[in-house]
């Protein structure tokens, strides 16, 4: 796990002439940016002497950047600058790679990258799209912002869009991409399956890089394993985190759980380490939490547990009737890790209920101390492997006969072929909980659609008479 490679600092150093000149914002990197832009649309003024939709591209590509570079300076870190994630730098090469090989494969069918660049640029800006709208609907109990039991808007869209935080689904993108690419193809003209057969190996390749950023990230964890290659993520990490809220390990000498009394669900604590700090403050198992409280800058911040109504006693069996989102309980031990960081000399006060119908309270002191992470399967390692042999296996087939001979099977062999291992892959990934009671995760369920799909496409192709692929630069001289 290596989120964050280096910073950016938000000012160019030394000052000039007495004068900070800002990267970001109406900044240098604006201003390249523009210059870029402007040589391109005028050298491709100059060769086709019209105005068409592939400049119009450039100045839509300069909106879209130029718009991140103005909020940059938002997402800095004080006194750091702006944060380089590994994910993005990861998600940037993905994107380069498979772009590469889109245009490596269409050159031998003779097709402008002029207009391959357009294409992926849709199927790039559908792709993050349809990633952030996936996450958003399987998340979006946690995009809602409240405060005194209002939801607060402008917070909640902030949310909404804010990508830096982490928030993308690969699926989404996949299915994001795929409408993208379709939307710029109809719109010009272009052959559908034989453009998607060209894509779907490139697809592949840039899933197996970009799951790398998620290794970089720590997310897309698997469960806990004792096999030799299993990895530990730091403490604090995702992984870490939900280890803690399933009660698989101790953090600051407890482990917790959900409990219930009558019609609410509390975060309880479910075991004491011997020997802990905890142990010492006198806190044992079955105790109720209310709140956690430390110093931070010298003051004492409150954080509130707080409880959740249970859903339904009817005892389920996928788990789905008490618990219906993962992370619940995530923000207090996030604030426990921060009262660590800011003061970590200082013990941190933990009420817990007396009485939890008068919410009467009693304060225990601890001191914090270190937690053990347990090894998990390396699922992004997974991931990144197998996409890796699908975008060769792809590449093999694009080569036979049958699938030469018939529009596209190697785009249906890709939704089949990746469907079947998205599907095992999340059986050993435990970062998703079982969607709307199936006992399978929101990516399961997803994959049986594509496997079917995948399946009526492959057959009803391999049925029909076979034609030869024509994308030939011929084909798209009217676009």
């Amino acid at each position: 796990m290596y989120q964050t490679l280096f910073y950016i600092p938000l000012y160019i150093p030394p000052n000039i002439f007495g004068i900070q000149v800002p990267v970001f914002g109406f900044g240098l990197a604006n201003l390249l940016l523009a210059i870029i832009v402007l040589i391109a649309a005028v050298w491709r003024f100059a060769v086709t002497k019209k105005w068409d939709e592939e400049i119009g591209n450039y100045f839509a590509v300069f909106i879209v950047i130029g718009a991140v570079l103005m909020i940059a300076p938002k997402m800095a870190e004080p006194e750091l600058g702006i944060p380089v994630r590994g994910y993005g730098v990861c998600l940037l090469t993905a994107i380069l790679s498979a772009l590469f090989l889109v245009l490596r494969l269409a050159k031998r069918k003779q097709i402008p990258s002029d207009l391959i660049f357009s294409l992926c640029l849709w199927a790039v800006l559908g792709g993050i799209l349809g990633a952030r709208l996936f996450f958003i609907a399987e998340y979006w109990r946690d995009m809602m912002h409240y405060e005194n039991g209002q939801l607060q808007l402008a917070a909640t869209l902030y949310n909404i869009v804010n990508i830096a935080k982490g928030g993308l689904v690969v699926y989404g993108s996949i299915l994001g991409g795929i409408l993208g690419s379709l939307i710029f193809m109809i719109r010009n003209k272009m052959p559908v399956l034989p453009t998607f057969d060209l894509m779907a190996p490139a697809m592949m390749l840039g899933i197996s890089i970009g799951r790398i950023g998620c290794l970089l990230n720590g997310c897309c964890y698997g469960g806990v394993t004792d096999v030799a290659w299993g990895i530990v993520f730091p403490e604090g990490s995702p992984a870490h985190f939900h280890q803690v809220e399933h009660g698989q390990t101790f953090y600051c000498g407890l482990k917790f759980a959900e409990q219930s009394v009558g019609d609410t669900l509390f975060l309880a604590v479910k075991e004491v380490q011997p020997q802990s700090n905890a142990e010492h403050a006198g806190l044992k198992p079955d105790m109720l939490l209310r709140g956690i409280v430390g110093m931070v800058d010298g003051k004492p911040l409150a954080w509130e547990v707080g409880t959740h109504p249970v859903i339904s006693h009817t005892p389920c069996k996928f788990e789905c009737c008490k618990r219906q989102e993962s992370g619940r309980w995530r923000d207090t031990f996030e604030w426990i890790a921060f009262l660590q960081k800011k003061s970590p000399k200082e013990k941190i006060r933990i009420d817990i209920y007396s009485d939890w119908q008068k919410r009467e309270t009693q304060p225990y002191y601890v001191t914090p101390e270190s937690s053990t992470v347990l090894p998990v399967h390396p699922t992004q390692i997974y991931s990144s492997l197998s996409a890796a042999v699908l975008c060769i296996i792809l590449l093999i087939l694009g080569r036979l006969n049958l699938f030469r001979c018939r529009n596209g099977l190697v785009f249906s062999a890709f939704l089949i072929l990746y469907s079947i291992t998205r599907f095992i892959l999340e059986t050993i990934r435990t970062d998703e909980d079982s969607f709307l009671g199936t006992g399978m995760t929101v990516s399961q369920n997803v994959s049986v659609f594509v496997f079917i799909a995948g399946i009526t496409l492959f057959f009803f192709l391999l049925l029909t008479n076979p034609k030869p692929k024509q994308l030939q630069k011929t084909n798209i001289s009217t676009m």
